[in-house]
């Protein structure tokens, strides 16, 4: 039967309403809402395109007709409501010509999206859209809870995410705020990656609200060198002192030596070979002094340059320099001059040998050295220090250093294990050599040992 067009009824429909550029209802429109239902009913075959049909009086032996197969065998039940609840939630104006009977129906539907929370799934899932959704109707603490819970379980949602949770900063005091974050650090690391981009002074805040005043520190003094003029980096650096200085007693040092580096900046650029510039770090600079100094057996105060008297100006940590020219002298392949940098003698008994020193983890130094290539001599030097012998052992094992582990072995008197070893060796090769002196020697010590033990044994008897 032919549509007839002229018939007034057919243009007050809302399935069939037309586009209207005076109508003042359709400056709101939400089109991504428009082409989700327009696809929703492209795929049913027209059958949810007349909003006029209710879900109550819904047949499905006309949609059977239409499409010659049930409307079960696409959609469950539970899903069709769910399909078209959410339809009618996204009509937010009273189109023109609407009957009074479609007018009721479509603000009793109103009423209910304001008066009862929607579905968290649902809503995450228009969200993952690009839908427009109301936020308020989520009032209760665990309502945005379960909200933004169901936001985090869809995956690839970063968007949605930081929409949800910056609701919830405007909504929740903050105490319940964070707790919520620290219960999902899934929504607090993209968070926090929102705000270090759009403004770093809140991430700042946040993550000293947190407890991490470490963490903040850093994001705060990653944030000074975005300043343009000494000055400014120099006020800030003060302004750290004075506000972390009870939380971090970890980096007033370093903040201290960059204060004193931008005041050289100044006035000493030229004594330092040009080596420092604004945007320079202590530790930079203290490379560029080891990677120039050539005379590593003395320790020359006097030269500006030397890595020595740039550690002393600016009060950087024994630590820190012995890390800064252990890389530098490595990369370098001057082993030799680390011999003279940990191997010292002391100040007070010139004619003393001298004494090993390192300011850090020994395993450390050694791994660090077996990752540049050092040459086994040189992981020798550092592990011959270690005075466990069992962490010795291990260490040594790890870096492939045969000498350190038969000194381990020895000194740990396993015999057994290090005649093994030694027959694991290459033949006539220098670590085999070494091992056999190292078994003559434990056999004789053994030998000795156990003949005094005898004689005492005979004596007391």
């Amino acid at each position: 039967m032919a549509t007839n067009y002229d018939n007034d009824s057919y243009w007050n429909r809302s399935a069939s309403k037309a586009f209207n550029f005076d109508d003042d209802a359709n400056d709101d429109v939400d089109f991504k809402t428009v082409a989700a239902g327009y696809e929703l009913s492209t795929d049913l075959g027209g059958i949810l395109n007349d909003d006029t049909i209710s879900e109550a009086s819904f047949d499905n032996s006309a949609a059977s007709s239409a499409l010659n197969l049930s409307i079960k065998s696409l959609l469950t039940e539970e899903a069709l409501k769910c399909i078209l609840d959410e339809q009618s939630m996204d009509d937010r104006l009273i189109p023109k010509g609407m009957s009074a009977e479609e007018e009721l129906k479509l603000l009793r539907r109103q009423i209910q999206n304001t008066l009862y929370t929607p579905s968290p799934v649902t809503t995450a899932q228009k969200l993952l859209c690009g839908v427009m959704v109301n936020f308020e109707v989520f009032k209760s603490l665990n309502d945005k809870k379960q909200l933004l819970d169901a936001v985090l379980n869809m995956g690839n949602a970063g968007d949605a995410i930081i929409s949800v949770v910056l609701f919830l900063e405007k909504s929740l005091n903050r105490p319940d705020f964070l707790s919520i974050l620290i219960a999902r650090p899934k929504a607090l690391k993209h968070y926090l990656a929102f705000l270090k981009q759009q403004n770093p002074e809140e991430a700042v805040i946040l993550l000293k609200d947190l407890g991490k005043s470490q963490d903040s520190l850093l994001l705060l003094y990653k944030d000074i060198y975005q300043s343009d003029t000494i000055k400014e980096r120099k006020e800030k650096l003060q302004k750290i002192m004075e506000n972390y200085t009870a939380t971090c007693s970890l980096y007033p040092q370093l903040i201290h030596a960059n204060i004193k580096l931008l005041n050289m900046v100044e006035s000493e650029r030229n004594s330092l070979d040009n080596m420092i510039d604004i945007d320079s770090s202590p530790l930079e600079v203290l490379h560029a002094c080891c990677a120039k100094y050539n005379n590593w057996k003395e320790q020359d105060m006097l030269k500006a340059t030397s890595p020595y008297r740039f550690t002393a100006d600016l009060q950087i940590s024994a630590g820190q320099f012995e890390w800064c020219a252990l890389n530098e002298r490595t990369q370098a392949q001057a082993y030799a001059d680390l011999s003279h940098i940990f191997e010292q003698v002391p100040t007070w008994h010139p004619l003393k040998q001298k004494q090993f020193h390192i300011s850090f983890s020994l395993e450390l130094a050694v791994l660090r050295l077996f990752e540049l290539q050092a040459p086994p001599t040189i992981l020798y030097l550092f592990l011959s220090r270690h005075s466990n012998n069992t962490d010795k052992l291990a260490l040594a094992k790890r870096v492939k250093c045969v000498k350190a582990e038969i000194d381990a072995l020895v000194g740990l008197k396993e015999i057994g294990q290090l005649t093994l070893l030694r027959d694991s060796l290459p033949e006539r090769s220098e670590e085999q050599f070494y091992c056999d002196n190292a078994l003559k020697t434990a056999q004789t010590k053994r030998w000795t040992t156990d003949n005094i033990k005898l004689k005492l044994n005979n004596n007391l008897s």
